[in-house]
């Protein structure tokens, strides 16, 4: 197996667990809600700050870490993940689920400047939108079997148990990265370091640069995280609420959601080839956008899978095509810094519109979050026509 696909093997398999890992507590919120007494607002906030602790995380890991190897510290990450699933079954009410979800939101922050950094490094000559759209549908399989999973095993056996299944997992994915990855030479796995360290002065430049060359894309990375984040934290609160079903098949629905948009990012490399990118995340917003004003206005029951399902499609399709699109804008020996800085955008986009949207649902309803989405989406939409011209050369939609 070649060495490259052996780094894609191992990010892939992180970023499934990672992902999954992160998938859990959302999708729990309807049970500690009514075993905590918990408001929207409460909901909100312990969301919102774990989103807000991520986005500062994510950017100092990433900042640091072009120079070190990505294997070691994407090992530290799971490990902490592993540890925090282990104390999560002690938590007794608010205050002990927000420490823990904290760090867990901490400890995930390696995977995303750390995994997709190297991903980006390892292929950006090479099959570098179908090495995107792999890694990024590990990630969304790991949210589609906590989705499937969590609710089903809470209802069953008891809302601890997921926990524990989860340690078990991630122990695994450690053994096996470790097999996969154990003879590669560890030059593969960080930048060459440079003799000379970069003076203070040259390293604010670079990100001038950086910010220079994410100017067009920070807004619809704002919006696709902010999508991913209230999709997950309210729309189980939305089913619960607003329909009689119960838990386990509010989680199927939610599947639902993944499960299309993980098939999706799987065949993202074909479908850029036959269409091109421009063409498919501009339906990708249009289609977030619509979904999302169906489903405020209260369908019936049997149309809500067929909306979740263009929902989990439209949006997971996001995450490569801006990938591959920053990957092309970003040079090798920074990699990290870069990746760190577009998930702080995209984190900031979730942390604001999870505050907001906690507070607000307490006094107008939990239909608010979608609104806040539909009309981010329609502004994206209408952003890939009115800015095409402000990219250049290859990073260009099209």
């Amino acid at each position: 197996m070649k060495d490259n696909i052996r780094i894609l093997s191992m990010v892939s398999l992180f970023h499934l667990f990672n992902d999954g890992v992160i998938s859990l507590v959302p999708l729990l919120f309807p049970i500690f809600r009514t075993l905590f007494n918990l408001s929207y607002s409460q909901i909100g906030f312990i969301t919102g700050t774990g989103l807000a602790i991520s986005l500062i995380s994510q950017f100092l890991i990433g900042s640091s870490s072009d120079k070190k190897n990505f294997r070691t510290l994407l090992t530290i990450g799971i490990i902490l993940l592993v540890l925090s699933l282990l104390l999560f079954p002690t938590i007794k009410g608010f205050l002990s689920l927000f420490v823990l979800f904290i760090f867990l939101r901490v400890s995930a922050s390696f995977f995303h400047p750390l995994g997709i950094g190297l991903i980006s490094r390892r292929f950006k000559k090479d099959r570098l939108d179908w090495a995107m759209g792999t890694q990024s549908a590990f990630g969304d399989l790991g949210v589609f079997i906590a989705i499937a999973s969590t609710l089903f095993i809470a209802e069953t056996f008891g809302w601890r148990y997921p926990f524990y299944i989860w340690v078990v997992l991630g122990i695994i994915s450690i053994l096996i990265s470790i097999l996969l990855t154990a003879k590669i030479p560890k030059l593969h796995l960080k930048r060459k370091a440079s003799t000379d360290p970069k003076p203070f002065s040259e390293k604010i430049k670079e990100y001038r640069e950086i910010i220079s060359n994410l100017r067009y894309f920070a807004p619809m990375l704002i919006i696709s995280g902010a999508t991913w984040g209230a999709t997950i934290t309210y729309l189980p609160l939305y089913l619960d609420e607003k329909t009689a079903l119960s838990l386990s098949l509010i989680g199927l629905i939610v599947s639902i959601w993944i499960g299309t948009g993980t098939i999706a990012s799987f065949f993202y490399g074909h479908m850029h080839a036959k269409i091109g990118r421009k063409k498919i995340i501009t339906l990708c917003y249009l289609t977030i956008a619509i979904m999302n004003l169906i489903l405020i206005v209260n369908p019936l029951i049997w149309i809500i899978p067929l909306i979740v399902s263009l929902l989990g499609v439209a949006t997971f399709l996001t995450f490569p095509i801006l990938f591959s699109y920053i990957s092309e804008n970003t040079h090798e020996s920074n990699e990290a810094k870069t990746f760190g800085f577009i998930f702080t955008l995209q984190l900031g986009g979730g942390t604001i519109l999870l505050y907001i949207s906690g507070f607000l649902s307490d006094v107008f309803g939990i239909w608010i979050p979608f609104l806040f989405l539909s009309i981010a989406s329609l502004i994206a939409t209408f952003s890939i026509f009115l800015k095409n011209n402000s990219i250049k050369n290859n990073s260009a939609i099209q």
